[in-house]
């Protein structure tokens, strides 16, 4: 059974695709600009192991939550830190966007129009958030209340188009965290047909593997990137580096070592040998 919450996200999307597509031509090219490098991969997570936005999610909502909390069953004695926990969210939600914003810029499609969906509704809680915190410092605690409950409601929507974005559509999720290689080594092609230095893809079981050959010696690793699904073997090899055709992702072709973002998890990398005059691919090395 389908429930109304399920249909929010594709119901925003369809109802105001044309308003967000516009809202995304807008502040697209500035996402963009962003390139590749160390503000890209300190904001994507790369040096975490994962996406850095959920992480600072849970410090703005976690302060908010607090602040409601406490208005609930505090009292009088705890208007002062549910205030302060107000203005912790506001503060916090500046870096939380900006990594938000980091992920988005590699989007497309209806996960881009979700993603402006997500921030303009979450812009809207900070706003009614930050009105809280002017009213709370006023000395008007029940329209600060009030403001706060409606960011509250506002931030809950919002974020279950987030959990849409993740869940649903796979946005920050590693995409071959579920393929799996046969447990015996498997005959991919003859070795004579695989070109020294030149990236080929092959399908093994429905996985398709990179292989590289040096010499004698074949190294293999998925081949679709663990970022958004990049075909690693279109991308521009530069000595042990293979970069990503699609968002600059680099990895090293000897391990499927991650040496620069925006992807935040190495590439599966597999046992793969020259026997008999054939290419035999295995499952992943421990």
């Amino acid at each position: 059974m389908t429930s109304l919450l399920h249909r929010l996200p594709s119901t925003v999307v369809e109802r105001f695709g044309p308003r967000l597509d516009a809202v995304a031509d807008r502040i697209g090219p500035i996402a963009e600009r962003l390139g590749t490098g160390p503000v890209k991969d300190l904001l994507s997570g790369t040096w975490l192991g994962h996406p850095l936005h959920p992480v600072l999610t849970d410090v703005t909502i976690g302060a908010w939550l607090s602040a409601g909390m406490l208005d609930v069953v505090g009292g009088e004695r705890s208007t002062d830190a549910a205030r302060r926990l107000i203005g912790l969210g506001v503060l916090s939600a500046g870096p939380t966007a900006l990594a938000g914003w980091s992920d988005w810029a590699d989007t497309e499609g209806d996960e881009r129009r979700a993603g402006v969906a997500h921030a303009l509704g979450n812009t809207a809680a900070i706003a009614a958030f930050a009105l809280s915190w002017t009213a709370r410092r006023g000395g008007r605690h029940g329209l600060g209340v009030a403001l706060s409950t409606v960011g509250a409601g506002i931030a809950s929507a919002t974020a279950y188009i987030g959990g849409h974005l993740v869940y649903s559509r796979g946005v920050g999720v590693d995409v071959t965290a579920f393929d799996r290689l046969p447990a015996r080594p498997t005959a991919v092609m003859a070795a004579d047909d695989l070109k020294q230095d030149t990236p080929t893809v092959v399908d093994v079981k429905g996985v398709p593997v990179f292989l590289l050959r040096r010499g004698d010696q074949v190294f293999a690793m998925h081949d679709r990137c663990t970022h958004r699904g990049g075909p690693l073997h279109k991308g521009k090899l530069d000595g042990d580096i293979i970069e990503c055709p699609w968002h600059g992702s680099c990895f090293r072709v000897t391990d499927g070592e991650l040496t620069r973002g925006p992807a935040t998890a190495p590439q599966p990398f597999y046992s793969a040998r020259i026997v008999d005059g054939k290419v035999e691919v295995g499952r992943n090395r421990a």
